[in-house]
């Protein structure tokens, strides 16, 4: 739904190549009688605990009706029916609102207050009700940005260097025959990421990547752990000792039951590779490792770059931390489960 020009001061964020709508900036204060307004019964008004605050003055509307919710969508099937939501706060919010608008056939207003996007754009992300991912599209929302509400940009850059990574990971893992040939398209939107970035820019291309519902990889898995940035930091560190060192390591056999047990999954889930297997990718591995290791070098070349633009938007950089990606292979069966069969993560 579009908002009425008069009311509302806004300006789209420029769009990608296809043309692609990537959300507009507009005041919050002033889209909610906007949206509310704009048709007749309640409007539900959706955050999590941190963003309440910047939507307390709505939900005191007589027109209103307001939930907060943690990761859950659940709650917001308990409210009475509504001709509309509009929510703020985080990636859950963003999936819960979309979700809810979409079994109500209702418009849907979303204003993120993280600068990853997680959630606003297309089907990747899924919303959780009654603790469980619910496979319900999620409807297309208006999705508006009011700079003041979004807290860390230096978060949304860190994502886009994990996507970087990402790229990477399957691009590699294509190579040792485990993945489908990668798309394009993502490339365009994660090339040259060492200059100066804004804020505008930052969301633009976080927009563009949620839109094609882009995966971040096992970097995603990571980062809920130590951070993006510092997820960053660790994977690049830890693909280019493989890379740079690691082959077939036939005195090294991985205690494969024993990780699954420490990292918390059944051993029924691990794929552990067979002997013909490991030694296609031994091949491979010696074949294109110059091709891969160059690839990573113009990344790992960037690295000042990279930390200068984290810092400038006021993120704190902590270095790697390789301890927390020992389990990462049983976690994720990505990069790191080929470099876990080879040995090396026994040495971390």
């Amino acid at each position: 739904m579009e908002l009425a020009e008069s009311s509302v001061p806004k300006t789209n964020l420029p769009s990608g190549e296809r043309g692609a709508e990537v959300g507009r900036l507009c005041s919050l204060k002033e889209a909610v009688p906007s949206f509310a307004e704009a048709r007749a019964g309640k409007t539900l008004f959706v955050a999590d605990k941190g963003a309440f605050s910047f939507i307390a003055f709505a939900a005191r509307r007589a027109d209103a009706v307001s939930a907060v919710i943690g990761r859950d969508a659940l709650p917001l099937f308990a409210m009475p029916e509504t001709s509309g939501v509009f929510a703020v706060g985080g990636g859950h919010v963003m999936a819960a609102a979309r979700l809810y608008a979409s079994v109500r056939n209702v418009p849907c207003m979303l204003f993120p207050t993280e600068s990853g996007l997680f959630g606003a754009f297309g089907q990747s992300e899924r919303a959780i009700v009654g603790g469980a991912p619910f496979a319900c599209p999620l409807a297309e929302a208006e999705v508006c940005f009011d700079m003041a509400l979004i807290g860390d940009f230096a978060e949304g850059y860190a994502r886009l260097l994990l996507g970087r990574l990402a790229l990477f990971e399957q691009r590699a893992l294509w190579i040792f025959g485990e993945r489908e040939k990668p798309e394009e398209e993502p490339f365009r939107v994660l090339m040259d990421l060492g200059g100066e970035m804004g804020e505008e820019e930052i969301l633009r291309r976080n927009a563009l990547l949620r839109r094609m519902d882009f995966i971040e990889g096992e970097g995603k898995l990571l980062a809920e752990r130590i951070g993006a940035f510092a997820a960053f930091e660790t994977l690049l560190k830890l693909y280019l000792a493989f890379f740079r060192c690691g082959g077939a390591m036939h005195t090294v056999v991985c205690d494969y039951e024993g990780r699954a047990r420490e990292a918390g999954v059944p051993f029924s889930a691990m794929r552990i590779p067979s002997e013909e297997t490991f030694a296609r990718r031994a091949l491979v591995l010696e074949a294109r490792r110059g091709e891969l290791l160059r690839e990573l070098g113009l990344i790992a070349g960037q690295r000042e770059a990279f930390r200068r633009n984290y810092r400038l938007l006021g993120g704190r950089t902590a270095g790697e931390d390789l301890a927390a990606a020992k389990y990462l292979p049983e976690r994720s069966g990505g990069l790191s489960a080929v470099i876990r069969d080879f040995g090396l993560m026994e040495k971390l």
